[in-house]
């Protein structure tokens, strides 16, 4: 990537509209570390839970009684129904952590999950220093982090083919849930009984983000196997055209730099609609791109830097590439644009060198730019078994989510011409020859089955953040109006994408509010739960899953769990 002094002028064009058809690059940005700004990724948040290591680097970790128990970082596995409407297809190996450290006689389990990502390095959602381990702790519970299916190493099959994944759908993930909690042979005291079953003792289903969804939609779906839920970010809502994922950025980032970038990506807009071939390449030339790059492959490269917004936290909310992007943009020659911003022509003059300098090198990693910034659904057509590919069928197959340029009459730091289609064009191609119906019907037969905003679920705790990108499909959603309860407390705080699963962004008010309610919530509801003698009967596609049928035996893991890098941090009182 050339360094020179590149430079573009703002041209006059006509409105021409010619359609060109933009999709995010999947499989460039899994090779460079975009996929968390866009997949719902947690991983880093998880990694940034640290239990508190003793002096020899590693506490022992000990139940209520002061007696040694298993590590965090042991690894079970359940055997798990590969498909719950035919037990007869066998089983596969679910993995999961444990921990019984706060656990009394008679307390709740909570049961989380990472949801769409490997369980690896997520043991210390166990710990207290994470919202699981937090109630765990108020509540007298045990904890347990159960990997989805299709992630990590929990996988029904050896490879992701379309068939294969037929089972990857959020009916069976539910149905997981479900049989696991009703069937798994835990290694605490009690744990091979009925005693810890949840028609015996409460279980709270906890989960944020994608699986925090998966929460208040397995409340809705099987009332009565779970006493209480929490959920961080909650993506209740499948949507199809998800343009506002960009609002609460736009609306959030600094003034000047949502101006500017706003007005760059009108000149994008009008240089692509008016079909000046020259203005074209000029302005691919600025960028240090080559003139062959498709408009719908540049209009996708130029979402990587804005959607980075989505890994910040409160913590630590400078650990971005975001907004290194914007002082490009908003500091020349040592001095700050105005709120206004710069304007036009020094903003993608400046965008452009970003870009040019130092920005794509970084991002391609010694890929061919042009390819690096290229979507072809084809190179994620691969069977080989991998989170992305399970997460983009997800998407794909049930949820929707496309995260798109706004409609016309919307100013927007996204381009127009990054649109559905793309992401209609990606599914038919990666997973080739899987739908016959549309896209949109398969969103919205999800939404009507889960109720999306119509949720129904009680006793289920609700937190999201007004700086996150994924706010407009959760329950603090400007078109849900959903009201906050006694039984479905809403809470809307400071944060970004599920900020309030660490203890660490305490720092902010109205999380560590968060944390005092749910103190005082969980055991309320605790107290509430009465035993019954028969599990509750759940029914899916005809068949029941009740909580005496075989159980699947954990069995601790052959291999041992990575130790938490990162800086050491333990709740000691909020």
């Amino acid at each position: 990537m050339g360094g020179g002094n590149t430079s573009f002028r703002v041209p006059k064009v006509g409105a021409l509209i010619v359609v060109f058809l933009g999709l995010l690059s999947v499989a460039s940005a899994a090779r460079n570390g975009l996929v968390g700004g866009r997949k719902q990724h947690m991983v880093d948040l998880y990694r940034s839970i640290t239990p508190k290591p003793g002096p020899n680097g590693k506490r022992p970790v000990t139940d209520v009684n002061g007696n040694i128990i298993a590590d965090y970082d042991v690894i079970y596995t359940f055997d798990q129904l590969i498909d719950h409407s035919n037990p007869s297809a066998g089983t596969f190996k679910q993995r999961y952590y444990h921990t019984w450290e706060y656990y009394k006689t008679g307390g709740p389990i909570v049961l989380t999950t990472p949801g769409e990502q490997t369980a690896d390095d997520t043991f210390a959602l166990l710990t207290n220093a994470s919202m699981s381990g937090f109630i765990a702790q108020a509540t007298n519970g045990a904890v347990i982090n159960l990997e989805h299916r299709f992630y990590g190493k929990s996988m029904p099959f050896a490879d992701m083919s379309v068939k294969s994944l037929q089972v990857h759908t959020v009916e069976q993930a539910i149905e997981d849930l479900v049989y696991f909690a009703q069937n798994v042979q835990l290694a605490m005291p009690g744990g091979k009984t009925d005693a810890v079953r949840p028609h015996k003792i409460p279980w709270i289903l906890l989960g944020g983000s994608y699986s925090g969804a998966l929460t208040s939609w397995t409340l809705n779906q099987k009332p009565g196997v779970f006493w209480a839920g929490y959920s961080s970010s909650g993506v209740i809502q499948p949507q199809l055209d998800f343009w506002q994922y960009f609002k609460p950025i736009q609306k959030n980032m600094p003034a000047n730099c949502s101006a500017d970038v706003q007005a760059a990506i009108e000149v994008v807009d009008s240089v692509i609609d008016s079909g000046n071939a020259t203005a074209y390449a000029e302005l691919l030339a600025l960028f240090g791109f080559a003139p062959d790059l498709a408009p719908s492959n540049f209009a996708n490269s130029l979402t990587y830097p804005v959607s980075d917004w989505q890994i910040l936290d409160v913590y630590s909310d400078r650990g971005s590439v975001f907004f290194d992007f914007c002082d490009a943009l908003e500091v020349q020659a040592g001095q700050p644009a105005p709120a206004s911003g710069f304007g036009a022509q020094t903003a993608i003059t400046a965008w452009g060198r970003y870009y040019r300098t130092s920005y794509v090198d970084d991002v391609c990693k010694g890929f061919d730019p042009e390819e690096c910034m290229s979507f072809d659904g084809s190179t994620s057509s691969s069977i080989k078994p991998t989170d992305d590919r399970s997460w983009m069928w997800q998407v794909c197959n049930q949820l929707g989510w496309a995260q798109v340029g706004p409609p016309a009459d919307v100013k927007g730091v996204v381009s127009k011409h990054f649109t559905v289609d793309n992401y209609t064009t990606y599914c038919n191609t990666a997973f080739d020859g899987a739908f016959t119906d549309t896209f949109e019907s398969r969103v919205e037969a999800t939404a009507k089955k889960y109720l999306g905003w119509g949720t129904k679920a009680d006793r289920l705790f609700v937190v999201n953040g007004e700086r996150d990108p994924w706010l407009e499909v959760t329950h603090s959603a400007e078109e849900a109006r959903i009201a906050s309860t006694s039984t479905t407390p809403i809470f809307l705080t400071d944060g970004y994408h599920c900020s309030d699963l660490t203890a660490l962004n305490t720092v902010s008010k109205s999380i560590a509010d968060v944390y005092q309610s749910a103190r005082t919530t969980f055991p309320a509801w605790m107290k509430d739960f009465k035993a019954s003698d028969k599990p509750v009967a759940t029914t899916t596609g005809g068949t029941s899953s009740k909580g005496k049928n075989a159980a699947g035996r954990a069995h601790a893991s052959s291999f041992a769990a990575v130790i938490l890098a990162g800086a050491a941090f333990v709740l000691s009182g909020l």
